[in-house]
This record gives C-alpha cells, sequence and structure tokens, in this order.
C-alpha cells in the first residue's frame, strides 16, 4: 500500500511520514527537487536536489510518476520506480497526488488528508526556525503559504480516503494509529 500524505504547510506531514517509517515498516518515497536545501535539509534523506536541467531530462524521459511546480520555480517529482512492491510513504501536493492516481490506476493508494487550524500550523513552523530566529522574511513566508494553501486544498477532502485532524497537543501516536485504521480497513 502507498499512503499519501497531503496538507498545507505545518499539519505534521513529516512527522508523520517519519513515524511510519521509523515504527511501521513503511519506506518513505524520497522526491527530487530543483530546490536549494533549507537549513537541516538532507540530500537523499528529505530531496534528491538536483538541478533544473536534470530534472527536465527526468520528465522527457518519463521516469517520473508525479511532478510538478510548488513555490517560487521550484519543481518537485517523485519516480515510478519508487512506488513498486511494499509499503510506501510519500507527501505529495493535490496536483502531485492526481497525477500519481493517473500513472498509476491500479495500485494500492490511500489518500490522507492532514489538516490543522491555523495557530498550530503558525506555531509549528515557529517552533521550526526557533523563536529568536523568526523574522519578518518568516512573516511573508507564512502569509504567502497560507494564501497558496487555502486555494490548493480547497475541497480536496472529497478525493481523499480519510481527513485526519492533527492539531497542537495532538499525540502524533495516535494520528498515526487512525491513519493505520483506516488503511487496514481500506486494504
Amino acid at each position: 500500500m502507498v499512503i499519501v500524505l497531503l496538507g498545507a504547510f505545518g499539519a505534521g506531514k513529516s512527522t508523520i511520514a517519519n513515524e511510519l517509517a521509523a515504527h511501521h515498516g513503511f519506506e518513505r518515497i524520497i522526491p527530487y527537487t530543483t530546490s536549494r536545501p533549507e537549513d537541516g535539509e538532507i540530500n537523499g534523506k528529505d530531496y534528491y536536489f538536483t538541478d533544473p536541467n536534470t530534472f527536465a531530462a527526468m520528465i522527457n524521459t518519463g521516469v517520473l510518476a508525479e511532478y510538478g511546480q510548488y513555490t517560487y520555480d521550484r519543481l518537485y517529482g517523485s519516480l515510478k520506480s519508487d512506488y513498486m512492491d511494499g509499503d510506501k510513504v510519500v507527501i505529495l501536493t493535490p496536483n502531485g497526488f492526481r497525477q500519481l492516481k493517473q500513472s498509476h490506476p491500479n495500485d494500492n493508494i490511500f489518500a490522507v488528508l492532514i489538516t490543522a487550524n491555523l495557530g498550530s500550523r503558525v506555531k509549528r513552523y515557529i517552533d521550526r526556525c526557533g523563536i529568536g530566529q523568526f523574522g519578518l522574511k518568516d512573516k511573508d513566508k507564512i502569509s504567502s503559504q497560507v494564501e497558496r494553501d487555502y486555494a490548493m486544498f480547497l475541497g480536496l477532502e472529497r478525493e481523499v480516503n480519510i481527513v485526519v485532524d492533527n492539531n497542537e497537543g495532538t499525540d502524533i501516536n495516535d494520528v498515526v494509529e487512525e491513519i493505520l485504521q483506516f488503511g487496514k480497513m481500506y486494504r
């Protein structure tokens, strides 16, 4: 089964994906991107960082299951071969999820929309960068992400298998167990 995690910034997708990989036997699908690594991101763990020309070649040769532009002209995509065999977990945009369903129509894809209120999401962002490091640039980034995410995720609950709430204070183990319980029924 492939669990596809979808959600706005700060909803907890990476934390959930890491928990599924570390303690529940799922392999994380690591996407390729043309973005530069942010602080703490590791090539091959968070993303495979590549240049635009290499990414274009991947598109042209048809090796990507899904791809698209997310923000600031950065491209993201995952390989078709990554979806073969075994239990996998991947974080996608709604457009990437729709492309995946088209490129792998017969696969066992279980889509989960992770929701969290704006206060929880902003707190997680500030916690990630550190209160002392949070500045005007971060405020602008949050504002643009909120605007983009609102439009991107509007109505997505009708396309997924389950919607799971992950507000601040929610036990991540409860969220993961809810996903796994519904996933078992879906299989």
